[in-house]
């Protein structure tokens, strides 16, 4: 099935061209990207590991679940959709806590981050077939070892050292 996106300038305007899963942006357009971090009420933040099969990063940690926002799609309603798709986690907007947004040039992303405060079971985490392949739930007091010596896609560990280790 042939995923489409809105086309968005880099200030975050939304343009009328329709943009397509696979082939080239075009130059000066950007595609909406959201990512959610889940904090446990105890604290502890979830982390999904890829697939081995996935071309990037094969096997590592995501300190998030996301994606691309598809075709009307708003940032809420696309981090609700990817968190559930994700994790199974099914989350409310009022949970969304926005923290950061940038622009990804190379990449022709806007990413809009954002994290909740989840009060789940936490062995009714899913794995997504061909995604992820595995989970892990991090205590606070075992978070900067687990940033040190696993795999975490380089870009998303930096989210975690500011949003929780920096604050305290």
């Amino acid at each position: 099935m042939t995923e489409y996106w809105n086309a968005y300038l880099e200030n975050g305007q939304k343009t009328e061209h329709i943009l397509e899963r696979g082939k080239a942006i075009p130059q000066g357009l950007y595609h909406l990207v959201v990512e959610c971090i889940l904090i446990h009420t105890d604290g502890s933040i979830l982390f999904m590991q890829r697939d081995d099969k996935k071309e990037s990063y094969p096997h590592y940690y995501e300190a998030t679940a996301g994606g691309s926002a598809v075709l009307n799609e708003s940032p809420e309603t696309a981090i609700l959709r990817e968190v559930a798709e994700e994790t199974g986690i099914h989350l409310q907007a009022s949970q969304l806590i926005h923290y950061h947004h940038f622009v990804a040039h190379d990449d022709q992303c806007i990413f809009d981050l954002y994290w909740a405060k989840v009060d789940a079971k936490k062995d009714i985490i899913t794995v997504q077939n061909g995604e992820t392949s595995d989970f892990v739930w991090v205590a606070p007091a075992d978070l900067p070892n687990f940033l040190e010596t696993q795999p975490i896609i380089p870009r998303q560990k930096e989210y975690v050292e500011q949003l929780i280790l920096e604050k305290e």
